[in-house]
């Protein structure tokens, strides 16, 4: 599916994706991301497999599988046991499937690798706006009403 997405788009996956996140780690002793490839997905020195790479990685969140979690508007920081402890960054838009350790809860999203700076270089080029400044005539017009 070629899509192309808004920054709207791109706003509403992330803020949908954090929200249902912080409700699992308050609710839930250990849930599950299923992360599709991304460019600013991260398991630190840890390389993915062809199969990840492929299909996607899964990481468990639960009790002793996580520790230093941090997120924010755009992802979820931690560190991560694989055989060493190793920095991990989820952005939130690559996030294909959450759902619980019972099997209750199962969520299916879109993912987009995209970010913001997309958007940002996207206005920089066509924003090719010439400013003026009227400042002058201002100081023209009070000269000739005096």
């Amino acid at each position: 599916m070629d899509r192309t997405f808004t920054e709207e788009d791109l706003q509403y996956n992330r803020s949908l994706k954090k929200a249902i996140f912080e409700v699992l780690l308050e609710k839930t002793e250990t849930f599950y991301l299923h992360c599709m490839m991304h460019s600013r997905l991260s398991t630190g020195d840890r390389k993915f497999t062809e199969k990840e790479i492929k299909e996607g990685i899964i990481f468990v969140l639960g009790p002793y599988s996580y520790r230093k979690l941090s997120w924010d508007e755009k992802g979820i920081s931690c560190e991560m046991n694989f055989g060493k402890w190793e920095t991990v960054y989820i952005p939130y838009e690559c996030i294909f499937r959450i759902f619980d350790k019972g099997g209750h809860f199962l969520m299916q999203f879109v993912t987009m690798d995209i970010d913001d700076d997309v958007f940002n270089d996207e206005e920089k080029e066509s924003t090719n706006v010439i400013p003026l400044d009227f400042s002058k005539n201002k100081k023209k017009e009070k000269k000739e009403e005096s």
